[in-house]
């Protein structure tokens, strides 16, 4: 043995002689060399570029470093709709990228790549052995969240829309709401009722009723495809709101995810209802053609809407469909924010920052789907393909406008379309914000800013709010608004 190192076996350490007691300091060089290059190929994934990600992944940059947001250069890759993508996607897969790797909130590669619509990206994590839904179930078996369909009993239907079906259940005694694809819901009616889990009235015509004709999401597509798309949006949804909790958000219990049934999810219960039709149901007991809501109760309700949005741009996740009718309220009259269906991670973007995000071909169709969301639809969203976060800025604004002069946004309009067509031919109408309380204008029209990078974040709408609670009592407020309005 070395002179330096027989001492240091016999407890006897010599100062000046050498020993591997200390590990060698890495040198800042070195640090900033790693970080260089895993940026490089951060953009390299993010852009499609297969020439530089291989030069990149040769040089044993590191497949598997994180970003900011736990993201790995597979998910970059997996949410990039340029040509290069899926070449991309292959290389970093043969270079030991995991598949299965989860960002900050729970995301992973699979996930980001049914998100963006791109198929050949989605056959490529396919052909490595990796499946949505078994992805899924795992990441629930490990989380608790695993649901059995004998585990709850559904109820009455709530509501449909053009692609889901919403009904209430009993949950281990307990009230809760349970989602699945309309497209699918025959199917969850009869295996259900077999498995003596269903406490409905249907007699065989109600269920062959089931049958009837369904509305399609897009004409042009087959009804396996339909199904298709619905379920995966289905499954994001379920993603996304497992990995989300917030006291202004609708509670994810849990997901059933058994190979025999559709995908369903299940969530706390809201009572009331949803803000939309609570409207609805005001005007009609006032017997009103207009009604707005105390100004202290627009005030609460804007003020947990804003928490909601700060929270979801925080991860960074935009809602894209935020609505009086994705606006849920419990039995004490509290706002809580729901439906993620067509939500979107924010893609990462080295030239322009973090929080833009380009949308894909197929998100203006999904996000156009049903009369009201026409309404609430920022006009970035009809023109361009790229738009950020500020598109829940304007529809929150649009919210307000309605919660404060009691009138839904473009009211003037024949029909809602028109509003879409007039975005197209560029021009940007707004409702008249003088029909709004006069203190909350100019945040209004701050919010639905013709320009959308000089809209407020919503963090800042919190601040202003917060302020505005914090200098005068609610009742206060409310006589103050109501003399000067």
């Amino acid at each position: 043995m070395s002179g330096g190192f027989l001492p240091v076996l016999l407890g006897h350490v010599d100062d000046h002689a050498p020993t591997q007691s200390k590990p060698i300091q890495e040198p800042d060089e070195f640090n900033a060399k790693v970080a260089d290059d895993n940026f490089q190929l951060y953009q390299a994934c993010a852009s499609g570029d297969p020439v530089n990600a291989k030069r990149l992944l040769l040089a044993k940059v590191d497949a598997n470093s994180k970003d900011y947001g736990g993201r790995t250069p597979l998910h970059l890759a997996c949410g990039c709709e340029f040509a290069g993508a899926k070449e991309v996607v292959q290389l970093l897969l043969d270079h030991g990228a995991d598949a299965n790797a989860l960002d900050k909130i729970g995301m992973t590669p699979m996930d980001i790549s049914v998100k963006t619509g791109n198929r050949s990206i989605r056959k490529v994590l396919e052909a490595s052995g990796v499946e949505l839904q078994s992805a899924l179930e795992q990441k629930a078996r490990e989380s608790s969240w695993l649901l059995k369909s004998s585990d709850f009993k559904l109820r009455k239907e709530l509501g449909n829309t053009l692609k889901s079906v919403v009904h209430l259940a009993d949950w281990n005694g307990t009230t809760v709401v349970v989602k699945c694809i309309k497209m699918k819901h025959r199917v969850v009616m009869k295996k259900l009722r077999k498995s003596q889990s269903l406490c409905l009235s249907l007699d065989n015509d109600e269920l062959e009723a089931l049958d009837g004709p369904t509305e399609l999401m897009v004409p042009t597509k087959s009804e396996p495809e339909i199904v298709q798309a619905c379920t995966e949006e289905l499954l994001h949804e379920i993603q996304l709101l497992s990995s989300l909790r917030h006291p202004d958000l609708v509670l994810f219990l849990g997901a059933c995810l058994e190979p025999d049934l559709p995908a369903m999810f299940v969530t706390e219960y809201m009572p009331k209802g949803d803000l939309e039709h609570y409207l609805f149901d005001m005007r009609r007991k006032k017997q009103t053609p207009h009604y707005a809501p105390p100004l202290w109760q627009t005030l609460e309700w804007s003020l947990a809407i804003a928490r909601a949005l700060a929270f979801l741009h925080n991860f960074p996740v935009v809602h894209r469909d935020l609505k009086p009718l994705n606006l849920l309220l419990t039995k004490t009259l509290d706002v809580k924010v729901t439906d993620f269906g067509i939500s979107k991670i924010m893609a990462f973007r080295p030239e322009e920052g973090p929080m833009n995000m380009k949308r894909a071909n197929s998100s203006l169709s999904t996000m156009t789907l049903g009369v009201g969301t026409y309404t609430y639809m920022a006009p970035e969203v009809v023109r361009t393909h790229n738009y950020t976060e500020k598109v829940d800025i304007y529809s929150f604004a649009l919210i307000m406008f309605y919660l404060s002069s009691g009138k839904r946004p473009f009211y003037t309009f024949a029909h809602p379309s028109d509003i879409l067509d007039r975005f197209v031919a560029g021009a940007e109408p707004r409702p008249d914000a003088g029909e709004c309380h006069k203190v909350l204008r100019p945040l209004i029209q701050e919010c639905w800013h013709k320009k959308s990078e000089d809209r407020p974040s919503a963090e800042d709408i919190l601040v202003t709010l917060q302020e505005m609670k914090a200098t005068s009592s609610w009742c206060g407020l409310s006589k103050v608004f109501k003399s000067g309005r």
